[in-house]
């Protein structure tokens, strides 16, 4: 990739990147410089707004949307639901398609969890699940600023995702970053699932989404930055 970004470069008067960790990439790898500058503009999606999830719901779920295919590790999350106590009324929804869904059905049969996890396959709007959910996952082996997790703050819900790419920008008292180990990830849903401050949590999400990922927000500095670059 930074072989084709150098050779490009010429025909190349900026760079937009998604996240500050993707710009600290280009400089480093020697594609943004002086004379091809760069700006940071986060993703940015428009709430959808609507019915939220019942407070008294007894059942905590956990949505994941992605792809099934590299980078993405639900088999991860999957094996995690097993570090959990049996009788916790915790489901997990998968959002998505992909070659490696069925591979992630037989584990999850193997592992005896088909009452606990959900494949919804190819969804329509992935806010609309997430507004009846309690947490956003997403595990990755990388990635760089993953627009589903900004869906989920869109929502007001708490993140659990690996901290890799970006996606520490998203994360600020709002959920966890995790390393790519299940035993660590079934951890933080324990913690975010017995939090007595989950409702802070929400809110700490939300107000990251509103004060950096609206829509509104990156169409405006992207139309900035095309006048400025044109200028």
């Amino acid at each position: 990739m930074k072989t084709i970004e150098k050779a490009l470069s010429r025909l190349t008067t900026a760079y937009i990147c998604v996240s500050q960790f993707d710009y600290d990439l280009g400089v480093q790898s020697g594609v943004i410089t002086s004379a091809h500058p760069a700006r940071v503009i986060h993703n940015g999606v428009t709430a959808l707004t609507g019915a939220n999830k019942a407070t008294s719901s007894e059942v905590f779920v956990l949505s994941m949307a992605a792809r099934f295919d590299t980078p993405k590790r639900q088999d991860i999350l999957i094996q995690a639901l097993t570090y959990l106590p049996e009788n916790l009324p915790i489901v997990c929804h998968f959002l998505g398609d992909g070659p490696s869904i069925e591979a992630c059905k037989t584990l999850t049969h193997q592992l005896n969890l088909d009452g606990k996890v959900n494949f919804y396959g190819v969804v329509d709007n992935v806010q609309k699940y997430y507004s009846q959910s309690d947490v956003g996952v997403l595990i990755s082996d990388y990635e760089a600023l993953p627009i589903s997790l900004v869906e989920a703050l869109a929502q007001g819900l708490p993140i659990i995702a690996s901290n890799v790419g970006g996606i520490q920008e998203l994360i600020d008292h709002n959920g966890f970053l995790v390393t790519n180990d299940a035993r660590q990830i079934a951890e933080k849903i324990l913690t975010l699932y017995q939090s007595k401050k989950i409702t802070e949590v929400k809110t700490n999400s939300y107000q990251m989404y509103q004060r950096h990922y609206t829509e509104h927000e990156m169409l405006e500095q992207t139309q900035a930055y095309y006048l400025r670059c044109l200028a």
